[in-house]
């Protein structure tokens, strides 16, 4: 039965990754023209979405999304969830319908084809180097400047203990009180369940319904700023208190 199972699994992540490779193939010359371009910025976030729900109808996975984001067009979010599997990102087009940028980690620009999304709309970070995260940070302050959300995944990574967090790094709470800018907390509750980050022959992965918590906005106190260590400690309970 367990053999049975992997079998199973294993035959909808092929299917799983067949449909994004494809859906991908097919719309690579819009996005060279979309995401090449700054001025079509917007309608390539809009064929992102585009791409994102019409995977997720294929693949039948549904969304159950608790809470939305405040339709502000005068104010930019820093938007946090937490990562445990690779349906985030799909997830995130799907539910927001506002212009947003990723900071993504570096090796996302390494993966053929899909480095496209990160050649210029969205940003690399490299940790490894210094300078270049400040310039990654930099930009990523001039998106919100310009009145856009910035989508930065508070751990990095996905942790091999998903959907169990890691410890969440500075750099989304540090931007936020420089610039004053609210954070969104978001908790994937069961993404770990529906296409989960292991490449072996048991990992998880199946069709179903992901459960989306989209919380209150965290705002800075200009008064009297939140300790760093504070805010970024009471974004993760807040994001833990829906798993």
């Amino acid at each position: 039965m367990k053999v049975l199972k992997g079998i199973l699994r294993n035959t909808y992540k092929i299917y799983f990754f067949l449909v994004v490779a494809l859906t991908l193939i097919v719309l690579y010359p819009a996005y060279w023209i979309l995401l090449n371009n700054e001025k079509y910025f917007q309608k390539g976030f809009q064929l992102v979405r585009f791409q994102a729900k019409l995977i997720l109808f294929l693949v039948g996975v549904s969304r159950k999304v608790h809470g939305s984001i405040p339709d502000d067009q005068n104010t930019s979010y820093i938007i946090c969830p937490n990562h445990s599997s690779y349906l985030d990102i799909l997830i995130l087009y799907a539910v927001f319908p506002h212009y947003f940028v990723f900071l993504g980690k570096k090796e996302l620009g390494d993966i053929p084809i899909f480095n496209i999304f990160f050649k210029r709309m969205n940003i690399l970070i490299d940790r490894s180097n210094p300078k270049s995260a400040h310039a990654s940070i930099v930009k990523a302050c001039k998106v919100m400047e310009d009145g856009d959300n910035v989508v930065i995944f508070p751990e990095g990574t996905i942790p091999p203990t998903a959907p169990k967090m890691k410890s969440f790094k500075n750099g989304a709470f540090r931007v936020a009180q420089q610039l004053k800018i609210p954070i969104v907390p978001v908790t994937f509750v069961n993404h770990v369940e529906l296409l989960e980050d292991r490449f072996t022959f048991f990992a998880k992965c199946r069709p179903g319904r992901s459960t989306v918590f989209i919380h209150d906005p965290v705002y800075i106190n200009e008064q009297a700023p939140q300790d760093l260590v504070a805010l970024r400690e009471h974004c993760k309970q807040i994001i833990a208190s829906k798993l």
